[in-house]
């Protein structure tokens, strides 16, 4: 279990570097939804590659490619475009929180579809880091309440997205290894981008923007989903996995006011305290979870 937690840690770091990352490619001349589409199609090759190179593409039965096709448009598709406009039609901060309801869409779905108990450990948790992230993004910040309600549904719907990638992949963990999982899903992920920003219109201005772009897809796409399916492979409690990823605004806020200078306020740091506190709490209720679980079997 406590490999499962770093999996899902470690995805949730590399995940809170992008924004570093996306903020050096807009510098480059990038845009929001290329950079987003030359992630997702940079990724795919990779994966393509290595399932070439290792014969995976072999262990992967016919029969499962319609919920691969799912999973990849919901999961990543999904989650990538509906916070790509959620970004354009509200502030950062509005976004963020929104996308990061997802760990309640997990309990909620996870009740309904694997009878996993919602227990008040797991509610105070999810409260806990719902409170720090909306600290962490200054949804305070009155200004981060412009925009109307079609906006704010396009946000939880980023949310509801990103939550798929938990609750399909506790699915997906029965078909194949975390490595197939979350190449397919990238693989077929990339479909939702192809109407909007096709291959040939990605713009390269530059080898620092061509860096930028690969970055985005190593370390932001094929690692974080290796790790975070890897994670949920080892049997931890998919509410508790998705509280634990939402450090990843942490890690981002931390580093660009490493890299970058930003001010944090007072009351930033103590929403990074309250994320913090929630994820030692979700990790130890976890792991008690899984030792009474293993006493009554």
């Amino acid at each position: 279990m406590k490999k499962g937690y770093l999996y899902v840690l470690l995805a949730a770091v590399l995940w809170g570097t992008l924004p570093a990352a996306c903020r050096f490619i807009y510098s480059m001349g990038g845009e929001s939804v290329t950079s987003a589409a030359a992630r997702a199609y940079i990724a795919s090759i990779v994966f393509v590659a290595i399932f070439l190179i290792n014969g995976s593409f072999k262990k992967i039965k016919l029969k499962d490619i319609p919920f691969y096709i799912v999973y990849g448009i919901a999961g990543v598709g999904g989650t990538f475009l509906f916070y790509m406009l959620a970004v354009e039609r509200l502030s950062t901060a509005m976004a963020s929180i929104l996308l990061y309801t997802a760990p309640a869409f997990v309990i909620i779905f996870s009740r309904i579809f694997f009878k996993e108990k919602i227990t008040p450990v797991k509610l105070f948790a999810l409260f806990g880091t719902l409170l720090g992230l909306a600290f962490v993004v200054r949804v305070y910040d009155t200004s981060s309440f412009v925009g109307n309600l079609p906006n704010i549904l396009i946000g939880l719907a980023s949310g509801i997205c990103y939550s798929l990638v938990t609750i399909l992949g506790k699915i997906a963990k029965n078909k194949a290894p975390a490595n197939i999982n979350s190449g397919l899903m990238i693989i077929f992920g990339t479909l939702v981008f192809l109407p909007f920003a096709p291959p040939h219109t990605i713009p390269i201005h530059s080898a620092g923007l061509m860096g930028g772009y690969i970055y985005l897809a190593i370390f932001g796409s094929v690692l974080p989903y290796i790790f975070y399916l890897k994670g949920l492979d080892c049997g931890i409690d998919g509410g508790y996995a998705s509280v634990v990823a939402t450090i990843e605004p942490v890690v981002a806020t931390a580093m660009c006011a490493a890299v970058f200078q930003e001010r944090i306020e007072p009351i930033q740091v103590v929403g990074i305290i309250i994320v913090l506190i929630s994820i030692m709490l979700a990790v130890t209720a976890g792991k008690e979870q899984n030792s009474t679980a293993g006493r009554l079997s």
